[in-house]
């Protein structure tokens, strides 16, 4: 088979087009391509662009015409970038779209933006954040030629590191500046140095360190010299640093509003609001340096060895307390960053420890920030696959909630996905509004319903309670009528789970059995249809229904013999395929042929023993070979379970009519497939042929006294074999026990037990007696003997 190819984009950044009214987003395409078992092989990575044209006025929303960009190309800008798209908007805005023609110069030049035609605003929502973080404002243009003084600024006083720093970061947001910073090893070294000994100086200084190192991390050809620095570590414990601080800092305000609340005093009112206000401030620069952490680090993740990496360094819970905070931003990446982690299971079982993910997620989710539910949505649906998490969601009624989010259109896919997801666990099913389900499948403007919708209405229709509102107000009518129509499995997937519950549904579709019968026998060579639409009648178990009318209108019964027929032949041809051939692909093919076929003649049994049970069908099929074909369909089909078991059950129902009853028992083997099958490891198996067997042991006196004398002498050895297996067991314990016993004995003395044996056949058994029954143990040998069964039950049969 072929390979498949994958597209991996990473983004870059965002740029203003130098003259058209349009953004210029540049980005990296890989091709990979995925072999067959699984392998990946990358092909080098294509430096591109894409340029979107907006239509933006004064007037413009720049907040919804970013969000309306990124919803449109959510693969090329992630949610996360929505600051810097809305600073590039701002700017376009603000230049008043197209630049006239007079600007573009002699050649005309302006079709695409490159990054040598204007200077590069990447990552302005993390400029916009570090303008607002700013101790002074920059007094001169940041230049490369002023290299050399930005290094020396590093080994001044605080306040010179920090301008310094923010000189070379005004260098480092521009790509083309960054060849050159990497190749000066002066600066690096003075970079990495001034992070190590002050990170607890200046929040600021910090900042803008990691900020430096940021820009570099978006190219990927620099990440290993990010790693050869160590700023991934440096990263972490910075991390650790700011989130023990804000601890320290809580504790502290609490302890004041303690005091605040006690004293009444308004001098300390004052001071509390005053703390109040600088306790926001702080959390705002620390919100903008952990920003720079975690989206550094999130760059640096996409080598899986350093993700690993990170995840032993506690990065998990490092996020999980991010979760608590208010900034939008950090929140977007923080959710990003978790949602990455959790595909792997050993991050996800950390996730899903206890309910505090979801609380913080769920506390998110009343946030308005269209970007920020639909990312906290998806990661809940990564979580969700784990069955401890989908129980944490229902109780802390997550279900309620999703059920509110279907009404938004734009989390309507995210939400679906969920609640099929807990959907899963049937006692989920009746919780949900199979009514708002039903009204978004009437409302559906397509030929075919979505996906995601139809796949939870289905789950939801195996409830008894689910399946009476959807068939409020003529449901099945229009469900049947769309199915006709538009050949929509996934509706008729409904409609068979729907038909499975007895009682007032199953008559509804009474009203519409011609049509689809009709539509059966059109549908014949169309297997997907053909399968849901022969389940639904299989499961119409109508007391009284006339199946002998219906089969004589549509030919139904001829129709279960030639699939049953078609069955035994297809496997018997491939068996003898596979026989003369020793090529294993071709033998798998047969196998996958098979698999296909197995699901319609589980379905064509399923009918036939539906349709068993109007006892006037039992003449028309003694007179055709529907007996034969199960028989020979259960010897080459011995392995499948499920198949197995509807033959048996079709031949329950046959047995209690005489006309095939005779057919069966003196033309076929079935009492010796019967008596094979009381051994097989499936229980369910084993209850219908002992039921069988019962009724032939009962009915047959009239055709053959020899059968019931062998189905008693093969019951009775049945059961016989059962008692040995336990007898055999305890055997096993008992000379554990007797071992045991030996070792204490031979340590600390007698414990005053005896031993006593018991004879069951040619093998000798031990019971563990009171002392004082040692002495009455001899006279009663052979009552216990007796009492247990001895050699006697084993030879004397009925």
């Amino acid at each position: 088979m072929d390979d498949t190819t994958k597209k991996k984009i990473t983004y870059v950044n965002t740029e203003v087009h130098p003259s058209e009214s349009a953004i210029v987003v540049n980005y990296y395409l890989q091709l990979i391509a995925v072999t067959n078992a699984g392998r990946q092989t990358a092909s080098e990575r294509k430096s591109l662009q894409k340029v979107i044209k907006v239509r933006i006025s004064e007037q413009s929303d720049i907040s919804a015409v970013a969000r309306e960009i990124i919803e449109k190309y959510p693969k090329l800008i992630p949610a996360i970038k929505m600051r810097e798209l809305e600073a590039c908007l701002k700017l376009l805005q603000e230049r008043g779209g197209s630049v006239p023609e007079l600007a573009k110069g002699k050649d005309g030049a302006g079709g695409r933006a490159t990054p040598m035609s204007i200077a590069a605003t990447a990552s302005n929502m993390l400029e916009a954040y570090s303008r607002n973080g700013r101790s002074s404002p920059i007094k001169e243009e940041a230049s490369l030629d002023m290299i050399e003084n930005y290094i020396e600024g590093l080994y001044e006083d605080i306040s010179e590191k920090v301008i310094s720093t923010r000189n070379i970061l005004a260098l480092a947001k521009n790509p083309q500046n960054l060849d050159v910073l990497m190749g000066n090893e002066s600066l690096i070294s003075a970079i990495s140095r001034t992070l190590r000994e002050d990170n607890k100086k200046s929040m600021e200084l910090v900042t803008n360190i990691i900020y430096i190192f940021f820009c570099f991390s978006n190219f990927p050809q620099y990440h290993p010299f990010i790693t050869a620095n160590k700023v991934g570590d440096m990263c972490l414990r910075v991390t650790d640093q700011e989130l023990n601080r804000f601890n320290l800092w809580s504790t502290d305000l609490a302890k004041l509003e303690a005091r605040s609340v006690q004293s009444r005093d308004p001098a300390i009112v004052r001071e509390l609001e005053k703390e109040h206000r600088k306790f926001q401030a702080m959390i705002k620069k620390q919100d903008q340096l952990l920003f720079v952490c975690f989206h550094l680090l999130l760059n640096l993740a996409e080598d899986i060895s350093i993700e690993v990496k990170m995840v032993k360094r506690n990065i998990v819970q490092y996020l999980l307390k991010i979760l608590g905070r208010e900034t939008p931003e950090l929140l977007l990446l923080t959710i990003t960053f978790l949602k990455k982690l959790s595909i792997f299971r050993e991050n996800k079982d950390e996730l899903v420890q206890s309910d505090s993910v979801y609380l913080k997620i769920e506390r998110i989710l009343s946030i308005e920030n269209s970007s920020l539910q639909s990312l906290s949505l998806r990661f809940l649906l990564n979580l969700s696959h784990d069955s401890k998490f989908r129980t944490i969601m229902v109780e802390n009624g997550c279900i309620i909630r999703l059920m509110e989010f279907l009404h938004s259109k734009t989390h309507v896919i995210p939400c679906l996905q969920l609640l099929y997801q807990m959907s899963i666990d049937d006692r989920n099913r009746d919780v949900m509004s199979s009514a708002d389900i039903m009204r978004m499948i009437l409302e559906y403007r397509g030929e075919r319903v979505n996906a995601e919708l139809m796949a939870l209405a289905i789950n939801l229709a195996t409830t008894k309670r689910n399946a009476e509102l959807i068939a409020e107000d003529n449901g099945i009518k229009f469900l049947i009528r769309r199915a006709l129509k538009s050949k929509d499995t996934c509706i008729f997937k409904m409609l068979k789970n729907i038909s499975i519950h007895e009682g007032e549904i199953q008559y509804m579709f009474l009203d519409y059995i011609d049509e689809l019968l009709l539509f059966l026998l059109k549908n014949v060579s169309e297997p997907e249809v053909f399968v849901e639409v022969v389940g639904i009648l299989a499961n119409l178990n109508i007391a009284d229904f006339d199946f002998v009318k219906l089969s004589q209108s549509y030919s139904l019964l001829d129709l279960v013999q030639k699939k049953l027929a078609y069955a035994v032949a297809t496997v018997s041809g491939s068996t003898k395929i596979s026989n003369k051939s020793n090529d294993d692909s071709d033998e798998d093919s047969a196998i996958a042929r098979l698999a296909e076929d197995d699901d319609i003649t589980l379905e064509v049994i399923m009918l036939l023993g539906t349709m068993a049970h109007d006892e006037n069908i039992a003449p028309i099929v003694a007179r055709s070979d529907t007996l034969q074909l199960l028989m020979d369909l259960m010897i080459i089909k011995e392995e499948d379970d499920e198949i197995v078991l509807q033959i048996i059950y079709c031949v329950y129902h046959f047995l209690l009519y005489e006309s095939t009853r005779n057919i069966l028992i003196n033309k076929t083997q079935i009492v010796s497939f019967l008596i094979d099958l009381l051994y097989d490891r499936n229980r369910e198996i084993r209850k219908m042929c002992d039921v069988c067997l019962d009724i032939i042991s009962v009915k047959s006196l009239e055709i053959n006294d020899e059968w019931v004398k062998k189905i008693k002498n093969q019951k009775f050895q049945w059961h016989n074999s059962e008692y040995l297996g336990i007898m055999a067991e305890l055997l096993v314990q008992q000379e554990e026990a007797q071992v045991v016993a030996s070792n204490r004995k031979a340590t600390a003395g007698t414990e005053g037990l005896a031993t006593k044996k018991v004879a069951i056949g040619s093998r000798t058994y031990y019971s563990r007696l009171n002392e004082s029954d040692e002495g009455s143990s001899s006279d009663n040998d052979d009552d216990f003997e007796t009492q247990i069964g001895g050699t006697r039950a084993i030879l004397d049969g009925p």
